[in-house]
């Protein structure tokens, strides 16, 4: 038999529609209604426990210290054999990517959500709940770690990406694919990450923010960051690492004023690499301090950076490699 703990953080697939207004209201149906209408199977039984309670647009650095804290509790249960977590799917792909650097690999967590509210016509929150308590349940899950399981697709985090607004089969691995695939009662995982490692976290996460670079962006927010004392700063640039003067400028300002920043790129595919001889390349921000991103997006180094500067690491392109 199987036990796993269903933690709940609100969001569309514990919404209700408001009958006066007809909009779904996130967070008003608990872990325990929704598991009711589950088809598990007969080895598998569940607890349930309410985290936090709202729209995932609406969470907070300092609830994603609360997930994981209630995560790390909840693994040292020997009664526990995995763990799912529902979530909005605003922020899904931030919150497991921050789980997945700071939870030690050895049991299953599963972060899902739903695209459609419970009681909306063609609902995905039943299906993807189900699927992914199957998930925790299943032995080679655990050797995955903290994986998404959406529309019967198991994603990695750190390449997870939500990619329709409406659409079901809402998230994605981009050029990664996905690890597999709940079908039914079987579980087929593929492929396992290549590359792990955790951190330890105490306390609170550091502001680090992110600006992002278009035609003709100045300098102003980075300026306005370095007057906030913000611990770190994610630059999303163009192309292979690029912008203007005035950003160039504005990034050394930003690493004298010790802040750590880390240059990311808008495209979906490609690392920030040296390829250029210009004032607002790569080359030019590696020179002044500032930490090449590689192929992260801006959403997950800025997380990366977060937990590294809480934990006291120094910080480098190496970690930004995979």
């Amino acid at each position: 038999m199987s036990h796993i703990k269903l933690l709940t953080t609100g969001g569309t697939i514990a919404s209700k529609r408001d009958p006066e207004t007809g909009l779904q209201q996130t967070g008003l149906i608990s872990g325990e209604e929704l598991a009711e209408k589950l088809n598990l199977h007969e080895n598998i039984n569940i607890s349930v426990e309410e985290i936090i309670k709202v729209s995932s647009s609406a969470i907070t650095f300092e609830n994603l210290i609360t997930i994981k804290d209630a995560v790390l509790n909840a693994l040292e249960d020997d009664d526990v054999d995995g763990i799912v977590i529902t979530h909005g799917t605003d922020t899904l792909e931030e919150t497991s990517y921050f789980l997945s650097q700071v939870i030690p690999a050895g049991k299953a967590v599963i972060v899902t959500g739903s695209q459609r509210g419970p009681e909306l016509i063609g609902t995905d929150a039943y299906a993807n709940l189900q699927d992914s308590i199957t998930l925790a349940a299943d032995a080679d899950a655990a050797k995955i770690g903290v994986s998404v399981l959406f529309n019967s697709k198991i994603f990695m985090p750190r390449f997870v990406k939500k990619m329709s607004a409406m659409n079901v089969d809402g998230f994605g691995g981009g050029g990664t694919g996905y690890l597999g695939l709940v079908d039914g009662h079987d579980v087929k995982i593929y492929q396992h990450p290549a590359h792990s490692n955790t951190y330890n976290v105490e306390g609170q996460l550091p502001e680090v923010d992110i600006i992002k670079c278009a035609l003709g962006t100045d300098a102003k927010f980075i300026d306005c960051a370095i007057d906030h004392k913000v611990a770190g700063l994610v630059i999303e640039t163009m192309g292979r690492g690029h912008a203007n003067d005035l950003v160039a400028a504005g990034v050394k300002r930003a690493v004298d004023a010790g802040i750590k920043v880390v240059i990311t790129s808008a495209s979906d595919e490609g690392d920030v690499k040296v390829a250029y001889d210009f004032s607002g390349g790569i080359s030019k921000f590696e020179k002044d301090g500032a930490v090449n991103g590689g192929s992260y997006d801006s959403k997950k180094a800025r997380l990366k950076l977060a937990v590294m500067i809480a934990a006291g690491e120094e910080v480098t392109a190496e970690d930004f490699k995979y």
